[in-house]
């Protein structure tokens, strides 16, 4: 008669011990090459997301990234310390994925004009930017303005569409002054447009410029151009007048003063 062969305890617990460590083993190799693999694994891929103004090898440059390093072990607060230091830049995120993606999102300042003044760039956060990259499409402020208006014009401008904006070639700070030379308002400015058409605002009524492209359509702008008054509180008061209008009631102003010179002789 057979006997069934027995495995004794302590066996068993032996065999159930060698099953564990090798798993452990396996699992620490497993986790050191995995490890190994994300320490090493080089940025395969830069996307650059938000930018207008800064060019992407400024960034990559300024990220040190050029040579495509490990993508874990960049220093993430580091990276976005050193990329917040770049003009114009305002905030910064940064992602990376286990593929190999790295995707820096870039939040601008908007340019909002050109201070021919001091040859600095303006931003909506009221930062001056040195002229020292190629930028295009932006107003000139063509003369020197006074602190506080040109403050209130910074901030004026930040309540336009930004489309708008972009509409103005040229800005110059016009306060309007009586027959003695005495400044009466000192908040006037003059813009010419893109499509040399001319503009007078307000820093007050500075929002007033928003309606700029409603009344292009509605008008006869596009036909003729002129000299819109946007200066006023009161939306009656708010009109169009063309240069050639304006230049018969200057001829016929100075015939009349012709006239009346003649009549006082």
């Amino acid at each position: 008669m057979n006997k069934k062969r027995t495995i004794k305890p302590h066996k068993k617990k032996l065999k159930l011990r060698i099953n564990v460590v090798v798993k452990l083993l396996l699992s620490l190799l497993i986790i050191a090459l995995f490890s190994y693999y994300f320490l090493n694994l080089k940025i395969k891929n830069i996307v650059i997301k938000g930018t207008t103004n800064i060019k992407d090898v400024t960034i990559i440059e300024k990220a040190n990234i050029k040579d495509y390093p490990p993508i874990y072990r960049l220093n993430i607060k580091k990276t976005k310390e050193q990329l917040e230091q770049i003009p114009l830049v305002d905030s910064v995120k940064i992602k990376r994925n286990i593929f190999g993606k790295l995707t820096i999102e870039i939040n601008e300042e908007k340019i909002l004009f050109f201070y021919k003044y001091n040859n600095k760039y303006i931003t909506n956060k009221g930062n001056s930017i040195s002229d020292s990259e190629d930028y295009y499409g932006y107003p000139t402020l063509i003369n020197f303005t006074p602190d506080t208006v040109f403050d209130n014009l910074v901030k004026g401008l930040n309540k336009i569409d930004y489309n708008v904006v972009k509409m103005i070639s040229e800005i110059e700070y016009t306060p309007y002054k009586a027959s003695d030379g005495t400044i009466v308002d000192n908040n006037l400015f003059t813009l010419i447009m893109n499509d040399t058409n001319t503009v007078y605002i307000d820093t007050v009524n500075i929002k007033n410029l928003n309606k700029y492209p409603t009344i292009y359509a509605s008008s006869n702008m596009d036909a003729e151009r002129g000299v819109l008054y946007l200066d006023t509180i009161n939306d009656d008061r708010i009109y169009f007048k063309s240069y050639s209008t304006i230049a018969k009631e200057e001829a016929a102003g100075e015939s009349a003063d012709k006239e009346a010179q003649k009549e006082q002789e």
